[in-house]
């Protein structure tokens, strides 16, 4: 018998499970509105060394990159790591601050893509807020400045407003407008040793008996319009248990528990037990969340987190969406699949920044990384380029890339999908503007129908690491809701057409583009 998501479930409890429609779940992607981008120059990988004179003699070192002349790109193109040559990235991947306005015109008003940005949804539902609703915002950082004015104001006109981060960007128009907004509860991570990388936005309506939930893989910042992410934003009733139990979260999230996990997950249990949200939640096919690093209790969000890796068993193919993956039970599952059922099929999208922290040229040069008391590292390579020529303490302080060298080679990581058979491409976004894939989901479609459904989807603001899994503060989900599991292949289909094999990426992640005509969304 198959199952419809339009049913609600009142359950012996006062809490309900079911009634996932599209009124009540609606999936919108960033995706970034910017032109294609035509390849006109780029520096050289292993550059002629330079002599430095010390007090025993001279040594070689690495040069200045910005010193390091550039080479025109020939009308065919630039090299490419197999051999080819190619001229362009295309349209709406390789973005930066610059493409905010056309990114971020409204569907109704843009010719270039059919669904709002996830900050218009944003702004709508903060800006609907009335005085005595609840306003609930977890973010791993806040650097948005429009929606801390919009937060802001929503204190002045009456609503509780709570204010969860990791950590607060010091300084910045965004997080001072929160800091000295009267009326505004703000709460800094305490905990040290891991992450709160939780997102959310929860909205308790005083009037109605209407609850707002968004989750997501990015931030209060660009992550709202610019970097590649996925937003879901669920509406439902406050009797309805997913409502109840981001309530208990947001109210399990105080000032006596951010610097003890312990106290906030016992405060959480709690609060779930008297509402009977594990009873409901037990009842409901299409929707499980897992706010980890939580163990114990009646709902073990961590030991349940485990039957994801079962879900590679379910399925004929797997697609995953990630800005990193290492999480060694669910490779492992894959691979496994991978090297017993020729039939079996992965399919992965990352950001190319991964690559190129982990490629080196096998090129010995001999050059000398540290001389006098500076840092000269190997100027081609990502993750120390822009170290060169600080000091040692300085350039502790300074991280060129989001991933260590090595990242994309470890021993549980794409790469090692990638030799098991997995279809791996990337996603050329501009890390040099600090612009990422940073998209979090994966795909599971099964070999055949279970109730009705094709698949399922989990997703959430962790990646897919094992600290993820095991030690930040996270909030995962897993989906059975056909219309919110076709809203992501659509998407993964998108991007996966747009993306590069490694054969075809450029010989060097330091290229220079110039704007090349903007293009549509399909």
């Amino acid at each position: 018998m198959s199952l419809s998501t339009n049913l609600l479930f009142v359950l012996d409890t006062t809490l309900r499970a079911g009634a996932w429609t599209p009124a009540s779940y609606e999936v919108l992607f960033t995706n970034p509105v910017c032109p294609q981008q035509k390849i006109v120059a780029y520096r050289p990988r292993n550059p002629p060394p330079q002599t430095y004179m010390t007090a025993e003699g001279p040594v070689k070192i690495s040069p200045d990159r910005d010193d390091v002349p550039a080479v025109p790109v020939e009308s065919d193109g630039i090299p490419t790591l197999g051999g080819g040559r190619r001229r362009t990235i295309p349209a709406n991947i390789y973005c930066d601050q610059n493409d905010f306005e056309a990114s971020t015109l409204r569907a109704a008003d843009n010719p270039y893509r059919k669904t709002d940005s996830p900050i218009h949804r944003i702004q709508d539902w903060i800006q609907s807020t009335t005085r005595g609703d609840e306003l609930f915002i977890a973010s791993f950082s806040f650097s948005m400045a429009s929606v801390a004015n919009w937060t802001c104001d929503a204190a002045r006109r009456g609503v509780r407003v709570k204010v969860f981060m990791h950590e607060p960007e010091f300084g910045s128009d965004a997080f001072e407008t929160i800091r000295q907004c009267p009326g505004i509860e703000l709460l800094q991570f305490q905990n040290k040793g891991r992450l709160a990388h939780f997102k959310s936005i929860v909205i308790v309506s005083k009037d109605t008996d209407q609850v707002r939930i968004s989750f997501q893989s990015g931030n209060i910042s660009s992550g709202t319009w610019g970097h590649h992410e996925n937003w879901n934003f669920v509406t439902q009733s406050r009797q309805h248990w997913f409502s109840q139990d981001h309530i208990c979260l947001r109210d399990a999230i105080n000032a006596e528990t951010i610097g003890n996990m312990g106290l906030l997950y016992e405060q959480l249990d709690q609060c779930r037990t008297d509402h009977g949200v594990d009873v409901a939640r037990a009842q409901d096919p299409y929707m499980q969340d897992y706010f980890i690093p939580k163990t114990g209790g009646r709902y073990d969000d961590r030991k349940e987190l485990d039957k994801i890796v079962g879900e590679v068993e379910h399925a004929s193919e797997v697609w995953i969406a990630a800005h990193h993956m290492t999480e060694p039970d669910l490779i492992r599952a894959l691979i496994r699949k991978l090297q017993n059922n020729p039939d079996f099929k992965v399919k992965m999208l990352i950001d190319s920044e991964l690559f190129w922290s982990s490629y080196r040229d096998p090129v010995g040069q001999g050059l000398t990384w540290k001389v006098d008391g500076k840092v000269f590292g190997e100027s081609d390579s990502l993750t120390s380029y822009c170290l060169w020529g600080l000091t040692e303490a300085q350039a502790r302080d300074v991280q060129c890339s989001l991933f260590n060298w090595g990242a994309f080679h470890a021993e549980y990581s794409p790469h090692a999908l990638q030799k098991a058979g997995a279809d791996l491409r990337f996603i050329e976004s501009n890390h040099l503007s600090k612009l990422l894939f940073h998209n979090k989901f994966i795909i599971f479609q099964y070999a055949s129908p279970e109730n009705g459904m094709e698949g399922s989807v989990f997703t959430g603001a962790g990646n897919l690491t094992k600290a993820g899994f095991d030690k930040n503060f996270e909030n995962y989900y897993w989906v059975r809701i056909p219309h919110v599991y076709e809203a992501f292949r659509q998407q993964f289909t998108m991007l996966f057409d747009k993306a590069a094999m490694e054969k075809d990426l450029p010989i060097t992640w330091d290229f220079r583009t110039v704007d090349d005509g903007l293009k549509a969304y399909p």
